[in-house]
């Protein structure tokens, strides 16, 4: 042959020592025990929280419940022509705007029913001014107000809930938590 032959033939790698190292990787990682080397990783975990042999002491709470006693209707007479129920505004791109008309709404201060927000208020605040409603502090050692937890039950709107947040904070409620999460209403 000549040195142009020699030139133009085309060169080809060999591929027997890839495949090799391949099932060789293949081998290893079916081999190799993982939980092992995760032992071995340095792990920075926080040291206060976690799975912990310590046990810690329930706190009380105060237990805000809002439930539905009227749904009312939705009115939208205020939010311009053309506004109704699943009709999208073009200038915004969301849903229009309605009031809510006969929505009443029942809260349970502890085990106290009450009907109006401003009986809220007033036992809120009577419960917060009660020195039994004081509860160690676990930071400071010293005590403060116990924690309070809104509750909205089926049927209610973030309207009811962030009513009911206020007149606990007017209240001196400074720890306010949210529970419930019973999903929708049921029809």
């Amino acid at each position: 042959m000549s040195a142009l032959d020699d030139a133009q033939e085309e060169v080809k790698g060999d591929m027997t020592p890839m495949i090799d190292v391949v099932f060789l990787m293949i081998i290893f990682f079916i081999c190799i025990d993982f939980k092992v080397l995760e032992s071995k990783l340095p792990a920075y975990l926080p040291k206060d929280k976690g799975s912990q042999s310590t046990v810690v002491e329930p706190q009380d709470q105060l237990s805000v419940r809002i439930h539905v006693d009227t749904d009312g209707t939705k009115d939208y007479s205020k939010s311009g022509p053309g506004a109704g129920p699943g009709v999208i505004n073009i200038n915004t791109g969301r849903a229009y705007r309605f009031a809510l008309v006969n929505h009443k709404i029942k809260w349970e201060v502890g085990a106290t029913p009450l009907y109006k927000l401003e009986d809220v208020k007033a036992e809120l605040t009577r419960i917060a001014k009660d020195p039994n409603s004081q509860v160690k502090d676990p930071k400071t050692g010293g005590k403060k107000l116990m924690a309070c937890v809104v509750e909205a039950m089926p049927g209610t709107y973030y309207d009811d809930v962030a009513k009911t947040t206020d007149a606990c904070n007017e209240a001196g409620f400074e720890e306010i938590n949210f529970g419930g999460g019973l999903g929708p209403a049921k029809k």
